[in-house]
């Protein structure tokens, strides 16, 4: 069952610190955005609804003869579901446009081969499209991963739309969106830059090839590509609407941070702020409220965070 929260107020109440946002419960997030919040219990829960949004916006994509662009991030969902309930309704994704968000790159700044085990795009294929019956399957050539060889294509794919349909991502811990971290501590920050980046190729900063190692890789660091190809935040911000998803139990802090702390290059996803159309969905462990504690309890032991 997801517990709902339409916010009615005003848009910039939480800036320049007033609230200690990291206090904040779920019920009080209506305070200061004008967005709907979802609670869900759990991962599973939370892959229904969006499932659920997403494929009934690609139906309803079909029944008005046009098509739909969808930004795909590769962590926060598990597309699986998209496909099951795809093959259930008998909803066909012909009219469907995918852009992932990101990939990872090898030594020599080209994509990751398909048979990568972290391939982004091999994610797709196989959580998605293979899922799919053959005759709902998009149009391959509807399916766009950003080329590092080409990185305006993909700017000029979501220009040609006038911005994505929808746009599902999450946040990292360094507040990333997409593959956009902060400039690194000892360096300034460009607040204008960061939020005008467009899709480009970096090396991902240590902290987050930290993140994807602890929670891809099973702490093997070595195995984790340190380049990727992003799509930048001007091209997310040209979202109509923009679908936030956390369900982990660090991003109850990250969330809060993102979502009501000071809009700022040194947490990127804060810009999602000023964004006109945002919905947020996120489980019960994540809508927590951030915990201290020596025992570093990660969550897979549930009763570890009543400690």
């Amino acid at each position: 069952m997801i517990s709902a929260q339409v916010c009615t107020a005003p848009r910039g109440a939480a800036h320049g610190g007033v609230v200690d946002y990291n206090h904040l419960t779920f019920e009080e997030f209506s305070r200061y955005r004008p967005w709907k919040f979802n609670r869900v219990r759990d991962v599973k829960a939370l892959n229904q609804a969006i499932a659920q949004e997403a494929v009934e916006a690609v139906r309803r994509a079909g029944a008005e003869g046009r098509r739909i662009l969808i930004i795909l991030p590769v962590g926060p969902l598990d597309f699986s579901y998209w496909a099951r309930r795809c093959n259930e309704l008998n909803v066909s994704c012909e009219p469907l446009v995918i852009l992932n968000m990101d990939e990872y790159l090898d030594e020599r700044g080209r994509r990751v081969p398909g048979d990568h085990p972290l391939s982004l795009g091999r994610f797709i294929q196989e959580s998605f499209l293979q899922k799919l019956r053959p005759a709902l399957r998009p149009d391959p050539a509807n399916w766009h991963l950003p080329d590092p060889t080409a990185p305006q294509r993909s700017t000029e794919l979501i220009e040609s739309f006038g911005g994505a349909d929808l746009c599902y991502a999450g946040f990292g811990i360094t507040g990333h969106f997409a593959f956009n971290d902060p400039p690194p501590p000892e360096e300034p920050c460009d607040d204008e830059a960061v939020r005008h980046s467009r899709t480009r190729t970096l090396t991902i900063m240590r902290e987050t090839q930290a993140q994807m190692a602890m929670g891809g890789t099973g702490g093997n660091w070595d195995i984790v590509p340190k380049r990727a190809i992003t799509l930048g935040l001007y091209e997310l911000l040209l979202s109509k609407k923009i679908h936030l998803t956390f369900m982990r139990n660090w991003h109850a802090g990250v969330l809060r941070r993102a979502l009501f702390g000071p809009i700022t290059g040194r947490c990127p996803g804060s810009f999602v702020q000023e964004h006109p159309n945002v919905e947020v969905t996120l489980t019960e462990l994540a809508a927590r409220l951030p915990l201290l504690n020596t025992l570093q309890a990660t969550g897979e032991r549930e009763e570890m965070l009543a400690v």
